[in-house]
């Protein structure tokens, strides 16, 4: 499908690159004995003999590589194929010698995308919804390209190209990873949200910390909802040829206080409650500053105020 910024996104059952390599294994003669998937987990065979094996694109072979010499030998992880999922795009896999001349090449446990797109021409993009790598865990999105491209489209910093890859084995989380690829002058560039969105929530913290106290915090939030109104009621008077640039009606800006008004009110208890407890007092104002921003974050809230910004096409 296309959408409007030129970007393309699959929507088949498995991703383009499990179809370039089932091609690439039917070009040098090998045969897809199985193939399974359970949820987001694909797990391939392939069989064939050592010069169709050798003769593949789809699987890397080192130099000197030697093929297990007795029928039920294998040799564990010693090749490699492309999967945007595993560390620079090199999922290891397993080889056995099955019978005179035939090998059997295990490919298991490889991580689905989600979904996947073509960002302009040159840009792979992959989404997993639960990817591990190292210490990193969770939803990750992995980004395919030449790193120029990459730093252009706003997705790599400026120092993923000097930035040293580390062995995927260490303890240390990271907010994303840079991997130069073997082949093709591209990089793999990883975006591990989970990680981002813990520090986004603490650079949150180290913003609440600059105020001297939470009740001043609340305050400077009240503040900024007070101000989203006022600019909302400025952009009702704005006119141009005699014609509303907004129009707004009445009961949406009168829900729209009615909200913000109920979240004074949660605060104005939590006020109450602080000054009459005394040992419970700090969780339960806790709870009810909670609330107050939940009420702020809450559905209707939301909702009102995008159709208070949200021109509404119809003249008066």
């Amino acid at each position: 499908m296309t959408t409007q910024s030129g970007e393309r996104e699959s929507l088949a059952y498995l991703p383009d690159y499990v179809d370039q390599r089932h091609a690439h294994a039917a070009d040098a003669g090998l045969v897809l004995e199985k193939q399974t998937r359970k949820q987001a987990v694909l797990s391939s065979w392939y069989t064939g003999s050592e010069a169709q094996f050798r003769a593949a694109r789809l699987v890397r072979i080192p130099a000197g590589f030697e093929f297990p010499m007795r029928v039920g030998g294998r040799k564990l992880y010693s090749l490699t194929v492309f999967c945007p999922a595993a560390p620079r795009a090199e999922l290891k896999c397993t080889i056995a010698k099955i019978g005179e001349d035939r090998y059997r090449l295990a490919i298991v446990n490889e991580t689905m995308p989600a979904s996947w797109r073509l960002l302009g021409a040159r840009i792979e993009v992959y989404k997993y919804c639960d990817l591990k790598e190292g210490a990193n865990t969770g939803p990750a999105t992995v980004y395919l390209g030449p790193l120029p491209a990459l730093q252009a489209a706003g997705i790599a910093p400026p120092e993923a190209e000097h930035a040293v890859q580390r062995d995927m084995g260490e303890k240390r989380v990271c907010l994303w990873q840079s991997q130069a690829l073997e082949s093709g002058g591209r990089h793999r560039f990883v975006v591990h949200h989970e990680a981002e969105a813990k520090a986004s929530a603490q650079d949150e913290e180290r913003g609440r910390s600059n105020f001297k106290n939470p009740e001043q915090y609340q305050d400077w939030l009240l503040e900024v909802i007070a101000a989203s109104i006022g600019m909302i009621r400025r952009q009702l008077r704005a006119k141009t040829k005699r014609r509303y640039i907004y129009t707004v009606p009445t009961r949406t800006m009168k829900e729209l206080e009615s909200h913000f008004a109920r979240i004074r009110k949660t605060i104005a208890r939590s006020e109450i409650l602080v000054e009459k407890e005394d040992v419970r007092a700090e969780e339960q104002r806790a709870a009810l500053r909670t609330a107050a921003l939940v009420a702020m974050r809450d559905a209707d809230f939301q909702r009102f105020l995008g159709k208070a910004v949200t021109p509404n096409g119809k003249k008066r």
